[in-house]
């Protein structure tokens, strides 16, 4: 054996599976398994309540990669990892509000750790990956084709990168069927997206909010109306909607 070799035999020998990851890596592995069940059952067109628990499914299981990951910080502090974010960090700090005020009012025990120049401002990834639109059903079947690719190459000596990769892939999954879920706007009215169908309004106008609105326009202003519903106190300061008869 080289003199090269050595230092990797060692560097192995001293490696050590952090606790509960066996573990958390079974469970994850078996979530998903259900979980490509339930999605190779939908289809084009189905209603939104039937990506529920899709939905549901895919947040239990982002929960437990997230756990197996490495935690995420905002900020990059070590004190506030999950603190506000300085909009206007100077070039070399970091990105924690609470520390950059103490280090501009010069408080003692402030951070005086700096960063390269650049690396406060520059791109950072903040929390987890959003997916823009469209969503669809086959961008949603897509994600859970890489997320079981992904998990099903694991390993508990596997490195942080991957789990953090199908952290973000579980959760690009997840905003994809949670959109999904969403009431569809079958009514076609951009007021009212989910309103229900008024099935007596002409074709057209079937939102029940906006029909029912036009109907109370359209009605005689004799024709008696039901008083707003209004606190006690406040009954005196309505006006009169009819007239009284003129009396003797």
């Amino acid at each position: 054996m080289s003199s090269q070799e050595q230092p990797r035999e060692h560097g192995r020998s001293g490696y050590s599976v952090p606790a509960g990851r066996p573990y958390q890596l079974t469970e994850l592995r078996g979530k998903l398994g259900a979980l490509g069940d339930q999605v190779g059952e939908l289809y084009e067109g189905a209603y939104p309540t039937e990506y529920e628990s899709v939905a549901d499914a895919l947040y239990a299981a982002f929960q437990t990669a997230a756990g197996l990951a490495p935690a995420k910080s905002l900020t990059g502090c070590p004190t506030h990892p999950n603190g506000a974010l300085d909009p206007e960090a100077p070039d070399g700090w970091g990105r924690c509000l609470l520390c950059n005020s103490r280090r501009r009012l010069g408080e003692r025990g402030a951070p005086r750790r700096t960063a390269p120049p650049g690396a406060g401002l520059g791109p950072r990834r903040l929390g987890y990956p959003v997916p823009e639109g469209p969503y669809t059903l086959e961008g949603l079947k897509g994600y859970v084709r890489q997320i079981n690719e992904r998990a099903f190459s694991l390993g508990s000596s596997s490195p942080a990168e991957e789990f953090v990769g199908l952290a973000d892939d579980l959760h690009r999954a997840f905003i994809t069927a949670r959109e999904l879920s969403r009431p569809r706007n079958a009514s076609g009215c951009s007021e009212h997206p989910g309103a229900p169908i008024d099935p007596d309004a002409p074709p057209g106008e079937a939102c029940i909010f906006c029909a029912g609105r036009k109907r109370r326009a359209l009605r005689s202003p004799q024709t008696p109306q039901m008083l707003p519903r209004v606190r006690r106190g406040e009954r005196r300061n309505l006006r009169r909607r009819f007239d009284r008869p003129p009396g003797p």
